[in-house]
Protein backbone atom coordinates (compact mmCIF):
# COMPACT_ATOMS: atom_id res chain seq x y z
CA UNK A 1 0.00 0.00 0.00
CA UNK A 2 1.25 3.55 -0.78
CA UNK A 3 0.78 6.70 1.58
CA UNK A 4 1.25 10.01 0.73
CA UNK A 5 2.96 11.09 3.86
CA UNK A 6 5.09 9.34 6.16
CA UNK A 7 7.47 8.59 2.83
CA UNK A 8 10.93 10.58 2.50
CA UNK A 9 10.50 13.15 -0.24
CA UNK A 10 11.17 12.38 -4.02
CA UNK A 11 13.51 14.66 -4.15
CA UNK A 12 15.65 16.88 -1.58
CA UNK A 13 17.87 19.86 -1.77
CA UNK A 14 21.67 19.84 -1.40
CA UNK A 15 21.53 20.25 2.40
CA UNK A 16 19.09 17.46 3.18
CA UNK A 17 20.68 14.60 1.31
CA UNK A 18 20.18 11.16 3.81
CA UNK A 19 23.29 10.39 5.68
CA UNK A 20 22.76 6.42 5.65
CA UNK A 21 23.57 5.29 9.06
CA UNK A 22 23.63 1.24 10.71
CA UNK A 23 20.51 0.57 12.29
CA UNK A 24 22.69 -0.09 15.48
CA UNK A 25 24.32 3.09 15.85
CA UNK A 26 21.41 4.69 17.67
CA UNK A 27 19.38 2.24 19.22
CA UNK A 28 17.71 4.60 21.53
CA UNK A 29 18.39 8.37 20.05
CA UNK A 30 17.25 7.50 16.61
CA UNK A 31 13.91 9.50 16.90
CA UNK A 32 15.77 12.17 18.95
CA UNK A 33 17.89 12.73 16.21
CA UNK A 34 15.55 12.39 13.51
CA UNK A 35 16.42 9.23 11.85
CA UNK A 36 13.42 7.48 9.72
CA UNK A 37 14.03 4.12 9.17
CA UNK A 38 13.41 2.10 6.16
CA UNK A 39 10.58 -0.34 6.46
CA UNK A 40 9.60 1.35 9.68
CA UNK A 41 7.04 3.83 8.86
CA UNK A 42 6.11 5.24 11.84
CA UNK A 43 9.67 6.80 11.85
CA UNK A 44 10.97 5.73 15.24
CA UNK A 45 13.80 3.28 15.86
CA UNK A 46 12.64 -0.18 16.53
CA UNK A 47 13.81 -3.74 17.03
CA UNK A 48 11.41 -4.29 13.95
CA UNK A 49 13.08 -1.76 11.58
CA UNK A 50 15.45 -3.18 8.74
CA UNK A 51 17.70 -1.46 6.06
CA UNK A 52 19.51 1.98 6.53
CA UNK A 53 18.22 5.04 7.51
CA UNK A 54 17.79 8.73 6.67
CA UNK A 55 17.61 11.56 8.68
CA UNK A 56 15.15 14.13 7.99
CA UNK A 57 16.23 17.29 8.77
CA UNK A 58 12.73 19.07 7.60
CA UNK A 59 11.15 17.08 9.92
CA UNK A 60 13.32 18.22 12.56
CA UNK A 61 12.93 21.95 11.30
CA UNK A 62 9.13 21.83 11.78
CA UNK A 63 9.18 19.82 15.67
CA UNK A 64 11.80 23.40 16.17
CA UNK A 65 8.82 25.53 15.01
CA UNK A 66 7.46 24.48 17.97
CA UNK A 67 10.50 24.53 19.98
CA UNK A 68 10.97 28.61 19.27
CA UNK A 69 7.48 29.17 19.69
CA UNK A 70 7.77 27.73 23.28
CA UNK A 71 11.38 29.37 23.72
CA UNK A 72 12.23 26.93 26.96
CA UNK A 73 15.00 28.64 29.63
CA UNK A 74 16.31 27.66 32.34
CA UNK A 75 13.85 27.76 35.51
CA UNK A 76 11.55 27.21 33.64
CA UNK A 77 9.27 24.18 34.75
CA UNK A 78 7.33 22.85 31.04
CA UNK A 79 4.26 20.45 31.09
CA UNK A 80 4.70 18.28 27.78
CA UNK A 81 0.80 16.77 27.16
CA UNK A 82 1.33 13.39 25.93
CA UNK A 83 4.86 13.09 26.08
CA UNK A 84 4.88 9.69 24.75
CA UNK A 85 8.78 8.61 24.74
CA UNK A 86 10.28 12.33 25.81
CA UNK A 87 11.73 13.58 22.72
CA UNK A 88 10.20 16.97 23.06
CA UNK A 89 11.06 16.44 26.92
CA UNK A 90 14.85 16.21 26.63
CA UNK A 91 15.02 18.75 23.56
CA UNK A 92 13.88 21.70 26.32
CA UNK A 93 15.22 20.06 29.42
CA UNK A 94 18.91 20.63 26.94
CA UNK A 95 17.53 23.92 26.97
CA UNK A 96 17.38 24.19 30.85
CA UNK A 97 14.06 23.83 31.71
CA UNK A 98 12.81 21.29 34.28
CA UNK A 99 9.90 19.15 32.32
CA UNK A 100 7.20 16.94 33.47
CA UNK A 101 5.07 15.18 31.12
CA UNK A 102 2.23 12.87 30.95
CA UNK A 103 1.00 10.41 28.97
CA UNK A 104 -1.15 6.94 29.18
CA UNK A 105 1.28 4.61 27.64
CA UNK A 106 3.37 3.08 30.64
CA UNK A 107 5.76 1.87 28.07
CA UNK A 108 6.50 4.97 26.46
CA UNK A 109 6.74 7.08 30.40
CA UNK A 110 9.22 4.40 31.07
CA UNK A 111 11.30 5.90 27.86
CA UNK A 112 10.83 8.67 28.62
CA UNK A 113 12.12 9.08 32.57
CA UNK A 114 15.17 6.68 31.06
CA UNK A 115 15.86 9.95 28.60
CA UNK A 116 15.57 12.49 31.09
CA UNK A 117 17.76 10.36 33.20
CA UNK A 118 20.43 9.68 30.61
CA UNK A 119 20.68 13.26 29.93
CA UNK A 120 20.57 14.67 33.59
CA UNK A 121 17.51 16.70 32.93
CA UNK A 122 15.29 17.63 36.05
CA UNK A 123 11.60 16.48 36.18
CA UNK A 124 9.71 13.47 35.21
CA UNK A 125 7.11 11.43 33.62
CA UNK A 126 4.02 10.29 34.80
CA UNK A 127 1.52 7.71 33.75
CA UNK A 128 -2.09 9.34 33.39
CA UNK A 129 -4.18 10.61 31.31
CA UNK A 130 -4.12 14.22 30.33
CA UNK A 131 -7.88 14.94 31.32
CA UNK A 132 -7.11 13.72 34.91
CA UNK A 133 -5.43 16.59 37.49
CA UNK A 134 -1.85 15.02 38.17
CA UNK A 135 -0.50 18.82 39.06
CA UNK A 136 -1.61 21.87 41.36
CA UNK A 137 -3.28 24.45 39.29
CA UNK A 138 -1.10 27.74 38.27
CA UNK A 139 1.95 24.97 38.53
CA UNK A 140 3.68 25.66 34.88
CA UNK A 141 5.41 28.39 33.20
CA UNK A 142 4.47 27.05 29.83
CA UNK A 143 3.12 23.52 28.34
CA UNK A 144 3.27 21.80 24.86
CA UNK A 145 1.54 19.15 23.44
CA UNK A 146 3.32 17.93 20.16
CA UNK A 147 1.64 15.33 17.98
CA UNK A 148 -0.42 14.26 20.76
CA UNK A 149 -3.95 16.39 19.28
CA UNK A 150 -4.25 14.17 16.57
CA UNK A 151 -5.08 11.16 18.71
CA UNK A 152 -7.76 12.04 20.57
CA UNK A 153 -11.69 13.04 19.77
CA UNK A 154 -13.00 16.85 19.96
CA UNK A 155 -14.77 16.20 23.24
CA UNK A 156 -11.25 14.69 24.75
CA UNK A 157 -9.19 17.63 23.24
CA UNK A 158 -11.64 20.09 24.84
CA UNK A 159 -11.43 18.25 28.37
CA UNK A 160 -7.10 18.25 27.88
CA UNK A 161 -7.31 22.23 26.89
CA UNK A 162 -9.50 23.10 29.77
CA UNK A 163 -7.10 20.63 32.21
CA UNK A 164 -3.59 22.33 30.91
CA UNK A 165 -5.80 26.36 31.31
CA UNK A 166 -5.76 24.71 35.06
CA UNK A 167 -2.17 24.10 35.16
CA UNK A 168 -0.77 26.64 33.69
CA UNK A 169 -0.04 30.02 35.31
CA UNK A 170 -1.70 33.09 34.31
CA UNK A 171 0.17 34.82 31.53
CA UNK A 172 1.74 31.44 30.48
CA UNK A 173 1.00 29.85 27.06
CA UNK A 174 0.64 26.48 25.45
CA UNK A 175 1.93 25.36 22.23
CA UNK A 176 0.05 23.07 20.01
CA UNK A 177 1.76 21.12 16.93
CA UNK A 178 -0.17 18.72 15.19
CA UNK A 179 -0.94 17.16 11.66
CA UNK A 180 -2.93 19.88 9.63
CA UNK A 181 -5.60 17.20 8.01
CA UNK A 182 -6.23 20.06 5.16
CA UNK A 183 -2.61 19.87 3.97
CA UNK A 184 -3.15 15.98 3.98
CA UNK A 185 -6.33 16.01 2.00
CA UNK A 186 -5.00 18.20 -0.62
CA UNK A 187 -1.53 15.68 -0.89
CA UNK A 188 -4.19 12.71 -1.16
CA UNK A 189 -5.75 14.40 -3.54
CA UNK A 190 -2.84 15.30 -5.71
CA UNK A 191 -1.02 11.52 -5.23
CA UNK A 192 -4.21 9.98 -6.54
CA UNK A 193 -4.97 11.77 -9.43
CA UNK A 194 -1.23 11.22 -10.23
CA UNK A 195 -1.83 7.25 -9.83
CA UNK A 196 -4.66 7.84 -12.45
CA UNK A 197 -2.36 9.40 -15.01
CA UNK A 198 0.05 6.85 -14.30
CA UNK A 199 -2.57 3.72 -14.75
CA UNK A 200 -2.66 2.73 -11.21
CA UNK A 201 -5.39 2.26 -8.49
CA UNK A 202 -5.30 5.41 -7.10
CA UNK A 203 -7.28 4.06 -3.99
CA UNK A 204 -4.14 1.75 -2.73
CA UNK A 205 -3.12 5.92 -1.64
CA UNK A 206 -4.34 7.03 1.76
CA UNK A 207 -3.68 9.25 4.60
CA UNK A 208 -1.41 6.97 6.96
CA UNK A 209 -2.48 6.30 10.39
CA UNK A 210 -6.63 7.19 9.62
CA UNK A 211 -9.09 4.71 9.51
CA UNK A 212 -8.81 1.83 7.37
CA UNK A 213 -5.59 1.47 7.87
CA UNK A 214 -3.16 -1.02 9.91
CA UNK A 215 -2.43 1.73 12.22
CA UNK A 216 -5.42 4.16 12.87
CA UNK A 217 -4.00 5.93 14.84
CA UNK A 218 -5.37 9.59 14.71
CA UNK A 219 -8.50 9.84 14.95
CA UNK A 220 -8.17 13.14 15.66
CA UNK A 221 -6.77 15.37 12.82
CA UNK A 222 -7.92 18.71 12.66
CA UNK A 223 -7.97 22.41 11.24
CA UNK A 224 -7.10 25.49 12.44
CA UNK A 225 -10.92 26.29 11.76
CA UNK A 226 -12.01 23.38 13.84
CA UNK A 227 -9.33 24.10 17.08
CA UNK A 228 -9.89 27.29 17.53
CA UNK A 229 -13.32 27.50 19.01
CA UNK A 230 -12.12 24.86 21.65
CA UNK A 231 -9.24 26.62 22.36
CA UNK A 232 -11.71 29.73 22.96
CA UNK A 233 -14.23 27.16 25.25
CA UNK A 234 -11.18 26.00 26.95
CA UNK A 235 -10.67 29.45 28.00
CA UNK A 236 -8.13 30.69 25.92
CA UNK A 237 -9.03 33.76 24.03
CA UNK A 238 -5.87 34.81 22.50
CA UNK A 239 -4.18 32.74 20.21
CA UNK A 240 -2.10 32.71 17.49
CA UNK A 241 -1.39 29.91 14.51
CA UNK A 242 2.15 30.59 12.99
CA UNK A 243 2.83 28.88 9.33
CA UNK A 244 6.18 27.71 8.54
CA UNK A 245 6.82 27.08 4.51
CA UNK A 246 6.26 24.04 2.61
CA UNK A 247 9.61 22.67 2.00
CA UNK A 248 9.06 19.06 1.30
CA UNK A 249 10.82 19.07 -1.77
CA UNK A 250 13.14 21.73 -1.21
CA UNK A 251 13.22 25.79 -1.25
CA UNK A 252 10.50 27.65 -3.93
CA UNK A 253 9.87 31.32 -3.58
CA UNK A 254 6.70 30.69 -5.07
CA UNK A 255 5.30 28.06 -2.60
CA UNK A 256 7.12 29.64 0.51
CA UNK A 257 5.16 33.00 0.15
CA UNK A 258 1.59 31.12 -0.89
CA UNK A 259 2.70 28.33 2.50
CA UNK A 260 3.19 31.45 4.71
CA UNK A 261 1.93 34.37 3.64
CA UNK A 262 -1.57 33.78 1.37
CA UNK A 263 -4.67 33.90 3.47
CA UNK A 264 -6.47 30.04 2.77
CA UNK A 265 -4.16 29.09 0.90
CA UNK A 266 -1.78 28.79 3.33
CA UNK A 267 -4.34 26.82 5.59
CA UNK A 268 -3.97 24.20 2.99
CA UNK A 269 0.04 24.38 2.42
CA UNK A 270 0.77 24.10 5.62
CA UNK A 271 2.21 20.18 7.07
CA UNK A 272 1.13 21.04 10.52
CA UNK A 273 -0.63 23.90 12.49
CA UNK A 274 1.55 25.53 15.58
CA UNK A 275 -0.41 27.13 17.65
CA UNK A 276 0.40 29.52 20.93
CA UNK A 277 -2.47 29.93 23.15
CA UNK A 278 -2.38 32.05 25.93
CA UNK A 279 -3.90 32.00 29.33
CA UNK A 280 -5.07 35.40 30.22
CA UNK A 281 -3.89 37.47 32.70
CA UNK A 282 -6.72 39.64 33.57
CA UNK A 283 -9.21 37.52 33.45
CA UNK A 284 -7.21 34.55 35.40
CA UNK A 285 -6.92 37.06 38.37
CA UNK A 286 -10.44 38.70 37.98
CA UNK A 287 -12.52 35.79 36.85
CA UNK A 288 -15.66 37.08 38.08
Amino acid sequence: MIEPHDSPPASEPKTEVPRVIVRDDYPEDGWLRGYFFVGDESGHTSAAAKGPAWKNIDYMRLRDAALHRLNPRPGDRILDVGCADGATMVYCGLQGATMYGVDLSSSQVALANAALHRFGIAGEARCADAVDPVFPANDFDAAISSDFFEHITPDVKLAVLKNVYRMLKPGSSLVIKTPNVSYLRLSLLYKRIRAVVRLQNPFTIVIPHTSGTDDPQHIGLTTRWELAPLLQEAGFLNYQFYYEPLRRFGYSRPIEMLSTEVPLIRDWLSEDLVCVAHKPIALAHFPD
